[in-house]
């Protein structure tokens, strides 16, 4: 039957997934722990030695940028997104079953649309030379090219959940027949 095949598939792309996220985890709290680091440093200096880091505000936002695009796919492949699902708990089992796989679907579409939009902008940035207003030699265009990448992983986790929770409608529906 096509149901067992559809099942190892989905666990084969979630055993795949588990390294790279880890990883992105992990460049997202080094990335988050160095926006730390920069902001007090650049508080200390401006408040006792009148010298502000040159650039902090810069370099912040664009750790920004990647601390919450790799955070996103982390968070993504670890559930850890909040649901608040008052309207929802109150239909049957099954319906509620049907309209989470549907979401998913809805999620891993919007990720890829918006990761194509990132590379479109990122080509504009390459192909203008935008680069950063106080670093000069500082492309702009990686920024956008690394948030497509982290969106369509999101977006690979979401189809790989969608792909599990059909598989536990068609069960139900299954099992109701």
């Amino acid at each position: 039957m096509v149901l067992p095949s559809i099942r190892t598939v989905a666990r084969f792309l979630e055993e795949r997934a588990s390294l790279p996220f880890s990883a992105l985890g992990a460049f997202s709290a080094a990335g988050l722990a160095a926006m730390m680091l920069i902001t007090v440093g650049d508080a200390i200096g401006r408040r006792f030695f009148s010298s502000p880091i040159y650039g902090s505000y810069e370099i912040t936002t664009l750790l920004l940028s990647l601390v919450f695009f790799s955070s996103l796919s982390y968070c993504t492949i670890r559930k850890g997104h909040f649901a608040i699902d008052i309207a929802t708990s109150r239909f049957p089992p099954r319906v509620h079953l049907y309209m989470v796989t549907i979401m998913y679907l809805v999620s891993a579409l919007v990720c890829w649309l918006l990761a194509s939009q990132l590379v479109v902008l990122a080509l504009k940035l390459k192909a203008t030379h935008v680069t950063g207003a106080q670093f000069g030699f500082l492309p702009l265009y990686p920024f956008g090219l690394f948030g497509a990448l982290c969106l369509v992983v999101a977006g690979w986790v979401f189809l790989v959940q969608f792909i599990s929770f059909l598989v536990k409608a068609i069960e139900k529906g299954m099992a109701r027949s």
